[in-house]
């Protein structure tokens, strides 16, 4: 109760509209969320349907074992379940000329349309829709009809497409929360975070095949806990600019287009797995290893269950990880054998060119929350894996 009347009492904003028509409202006033206007299945020709995705990772999980063509697995044996996945959609805006620099993705032409927000969505929650290329489904946010001039768009003409990943704030468009996603906006809006996960991890490298490897036979994996109920909040606002589209040819092309005679689908697509890589480049293998070492215990058994926030990753090496013990933790690998496996070494990430500095901030990546906030901030894409170009808004090397 104390949470909600905090929020309630901040001041209220202009919620988004669901069309480019429509000047937006406001929420009554003492209103937390504002409501969710469904823009509806009628399509608009040569106009934008703009929705929002976690695809199946934020509905379905990352299991382990892996299931046929699964993309999204955890090397060292774990399985992901999230309970919810809550960011907050800022504007969604159309520009002109995505081709005006080859070498900086950042310029782009004047916007010509945008959807206001911000919108509140739970990810892990299905929406009503079919996602690109059938992974998980998506929430219909608003429609994008004409430009901000009245005019109409033009069908032969390709228009650059961003978006903002914002904080949690009141006066937001509730899409989907329920009443417990709700109350977590809430301490997501005390925090200052843009995005918060909340689920369990289960350790089941024991279940694949072949058996798990260990690259310091000596290490105890017994002290690590094989449950962890994870609640994750991250400060990472983020202007997502220029974004590819993988339903353009040729491929690499920047933008979005209309069509004369049916609706385009412009999908804001949050991959959940960047916060996990071992590295800071795109599609590195995931790990959870070194967050459930966090609660590793002197001697074992490990708890049946712990519980782990972002609290638990600041002041952590990521370079060269301990767990709670101090032992240096070995590298674990489950399931399929990998060509160039190592077999000996100890975890650590690899910060790739990425500065890396005790003081944080701008000057470089100082712990475990760090990393993980860097890489979340490339989460933002376009129609499923269209990368865009990510102009991280908060003190960051």
């Amino acid at each position: 109760m104390r949470r909600f009347l905090l929020i309630a009492a901040l001041t209220l904003t202009a919620c988004g509209s669901p069309s480019a028509s429509d000047a937006g409202t406001k929420c009554p006033v003492g209103t937390t969320f504002c409501p969710y206007r469904d823009p509806g299945t009628t399509k608009v020709n040569n106009g934008f349907l703009i929705t929002v995705t976690g695809e199946g990772s934020a509905t379905d999980g990352n299991p382990f074992p892996p299931g046929a063509g699964q993309e999204v697995v955890f090397k060292d044996g774990w399985q992901i379940d999230y309970t919810h996945v809550l960011v907050t959609a800022g504007k969604v805006v159309i520009s002109e000329n995505p081709d005006m620099s080859p070498t900086d993705p950042s310029q782009t032409g004047p916007v010509v349309a945008q959807l206001d927000g911000p919108f509140a969505v739970d990810l892990a929650k299905a929406g009503p829709l079919d996602s690109k290329e059938m992974n998980g489904k998506s929430w219909r946010l608003g429609r994008i009809t004409q430009k901000q001039d009245g005019t109409a768009f033009s069908a032969t003409t390709r228009y650059a497409f961003g978006f903002d990943l914002v904080a949690a704030q009141s006066g937001v468009v509730n899409v989907n929360l329920d009443a417990d996603a709700r109350a977590l906006y809430q301490t997501m809006a005390e925090q200052g975070f843009t995005v918060l996960y909340q689920g369990v991890a289960t350790w089941k490298g024991d279940q694949g095949t072949p058996a798990c490897r260990s690259t310091v036979a000596s290490y105890d994996w017994g002290r690590v806990p094989k449950k962890v109920n994870f609640k994750i909040g991250w400060k990472a606002p983020v202007t997502y600019q220029n974004c590819v589209n993988p339903d353009l040819m040729p491929a690499d092309s920047r933008g979005v287009q209309t069509q004369a005679n049916d609706e385009t689908i412009a999908q804001v697509t949050f991959h959940l797995d960047h916060p996990f890589w071992e590295a800071l480049e795109e599609d590195a293998p995931l790990r959870w290893d070194a967050i459930a070492a966090r609660k590793s215990v002197a001697t074992a058994p490990a708890p049946a269950m712990v519980e782990v926030t972002e609290a638990d990753l600041v002041g952590v090496d990521f370079q060269s990880f301990k767990d709670a013990q101090a032992m240096p933790m070995a590298m674990r690998f489950c399931g399929e054998q990998a060509a160039g496996e190592p077999t000996t070494g100890t975890l650590g990430y690899d910060p790739k060119s990425v500065p890396v500095n005790p003081t944080g901030g701008s000057t470089g990546l100082k712990d475990l929350y760090d990393y993980t906030t860097y890489n979340l901030a490339t989460f933002g894409h376009l129609n499923n894996d269209g990368l865009c170009y990510p102009a991280r808004n908060y003190p960051s090397p």
